[in-house]
């Protein structure tokens, strides 16, 4: 089949039903349709997950579950800083070869290895068009990745693997011992290769529990995108248990970095009430657990130990999350529900460290999601249940 041909027809049906055109697959004698109605769903999915793959119509998708699975281009891009400048990798669990496609750009060379037979013939279809008709710096190569790092005797500058997620019947898995590879029982295996390994695991991980199952962890990044927690990424290197691991959340621009001692640590501060702001954390920030330190570093007071919202009476420009100006202040009483009613048509809310859901709650007081204002549920450090209404600040540092 002429592949120029086929790529015409993939940009020039790339708005139609791909259900359409396989049931009309007779119409196009000499085009694969199956083939092209893939790729052309696939590049619906990656014109906004991976965009900078969008402007390259030949490459090929084989599964649908591979580009699930795959990174976003703004996380491979995160692990792109974990790459000694010209050092050699390797990814382990190549997949669809995003990560180590953009990690490899940092490298003087890469190995990406994978077990599927069609997944390994894509990433060397996919890996030569994007270089553009330069040399490839990436060498693919089937099989188990552990087994064949074992049997090669190779040396890297960083090994990185995304173990799968997945257990039977479609079952996500969050804990490192359930997934495949298990990077519990091939760390020192790694570690014997390389003095850098980079591991990706659930973001719905528990971060003590991984910090305990793996102290080899010199660095735990949360990475967040789009408001919301993409990735957990463990960075091991032989000497980490010997000192406390760095937790870094990440999201956009904005970095904040601890140890779990200065969490423990920190001098935190409460508020008798709200001020005129109101600050809500990043995703990246609640995951990572800084609480304590948020208030400490920023000098705003927290409105209780287990209410994860910050309060002063002058902005705070800096805060990683969201700033909101307090608009008013009601006691949660049997009546409120009613009087808000009365006084919004539609109002976005939240709550947190309340008696009920989010969910419960707008069913409670019966107001449509939208509108200028923002409603917070929840627990002053006395105990006290109120309604915080807010509107955004003009500027916010994330989502």
């Amino acid at each position: 089949m002429d592949e120029e041909k086929f790529i015409g027809f993939v940009l020039e049906h790339e708005d139609d039903d791909p259900g359409r055109l396989l049931l009309s697959a007779s119409r196009w004698s000499g085009i694969d349709v199956r083939r092209a109605a893939r790729i052309i769903e696939a590049r619906r999915r990656i014109r906004v997950k991976v965009p900078s793959w969008y402007a390259h119509p030949g490459l090929d998708y084989p599964f649908p579950l591979a580009l699930e699975q795959c990174s976003s281009e703004a996380t491979a891009l995160y692990k792109q800083a974990f790459v000694p400048d010209g050092g050699r990798i390797a990814d382990l669990t190549g997949g669809l070869g995003v990560d180590c496609w953009f990690m490899s750009r940092r490298s003087s060379g890469a190995v990406y290895f994978e077990r599927n037979e069609e997944l390994c013939s894509a990433a060397a279809h996919n890996f030569a068009i994007l270089g553009n008709g330069a040399p490839c710096r990436i060498e693919v190569r089937q099989g188990d990745g552990p087994e064949l790092l074992r049997q090669s005797g190779d040396r890297f500058d960083l090994i990185y693997l995304d173990p799968a997620r997945r257990g039977g019947g479609g079952r996500r898995l969050y804990d490192i011992a359930g997934c495949e590879p298990n990077l519990l029982e091939i760390k020192d295996l790694l570690l014997s290769r390389s003095g850098r390994v980079l591991a990706k695991v659930s973001p719905m991980a528990d971060i003590s529990r991984t910090l305990e199952q793996i102290p080899e962890t010199a660095e735990l990044h949360v990475v967040a995108a789009e408001g919301e927690v993409k990735e957990l990424l463990l960075l091991l290197t032989p000497d980490s248990p010997e000192r406390e691991p760095l937790i870094v959340a990440a999201d956009g621009p904005y970095r904040f970095a601890f140890t779990p001692g200065e969490e423990r640590d920190a001098a935190v501060r409460y508020a008798g009430s709200p001020g005129k702001f109101l600050f809500q954390p990043s995703r990246a920030l609640l995951k990572a657990g800084a609480f304590r330190l948020l208030s400490e570093r920023t000098g705003l007071a927290k409105l209780a130990p287990s209410t994860h919202l910050y309060t002063s009476d002058g902005p705070c420009d800096t805060f990683p999350g969201k700033c909101f100006t307090v608009e008013d202040i009601i006691p949660w009483s049997g009546s409120t529900a009613r009087e808000l009613k009365g006084r919004f048509d539609r109002i976005e809310m939240t709550a947190l460290n309340f008696p009920m859901t989010t969910e419960a709650l707008r069913s409670r007081i019966g107001i449509l999601d939208g509108g200028p204002y923002h409603l917070f549920a929840t627990t002053m450090n006395e105990r006290n249940k109120i309604i915080i209404i807010c509107k955004p600040c003009a500027k916010t540092t994330s989502k």
